[in-house]
């Protein structure tokens, strides 16, 4: 079984190399991004499983790249890691697309156990099988996209895993 890739992009060298060494000894593959650009390529390119993204990045903030990463379809979880740890900032980050928010400084005992669970959802939903459609929803399998009667249909990550899970209950695949 292949080993599960995690993109983290933050400017910091330090903390990506702390978190380079943490995710290898958990077994995951890491690839690593200092600004925001790098990592819309990188993301593109690689396809990671999990993406972990600093807000306070060099040149383009990474609020606006998790936007312009949803923009171009990216549909895998992404935990936003960043000092920015007040209420409001979470819930923006939220609301912007991220599926979850660790504020620093972090416990990478917890920072593994949400990875893993980032990735644990984002398996089980590529394992539903092919195509599932409901009352004129329709969810491409492959590329996990949402359709409402044949147009897409845009939703933020948390709402289409809600709807892919509803459609993969027996009966309404």
């Amino acid at each position: 079984m292949p080993r599960s890739r995690i993109l983290v992009v933050d400017d910091e060298a330090a903390i990506r190399d702390s978190l380079k060494m943490t995710l290898e000894y958990a077994g995951y593959e890491f690839v690593g991004a200092a600004t925001g650009q790098e990592g819309l390529a990188l993301a593109e390119r690689d396809m990671p499983d999990v993406v972990l993204l600093d807000l306070s990045l060099p040149g383009v903030d990474g609020l606006d790249v998790l936007q312009a990463a949803r923009r171009e379809g990216l549909a895998t979880p992404v935990l936003i890691l960043t000092a920015r740890g007040a209420v409001g900032d979470r819930i923006l980050g939220l609301n912007t697309g991220a599926d979850d928010y660790l504020s620093k400084p972090f416990d990478l005992d917890e920072l593994e156990a949400r990875v893993r669970a980032l990735v644990r959802r984002a398996s089980t939903a590529a394992d539903v099988p092919g195509a599932h459609a409901f009352c004129g929803l329709h969810i491409d399998g492959s590329s996990g996209a949402v359709y409402l009667h044949g147009k897409v249909f845009e939703l933020a990550p948390r709402e289409a895993a809600l709807l892919r899970a509803l459609l993969a209950r027996p009966g309404h695949a």
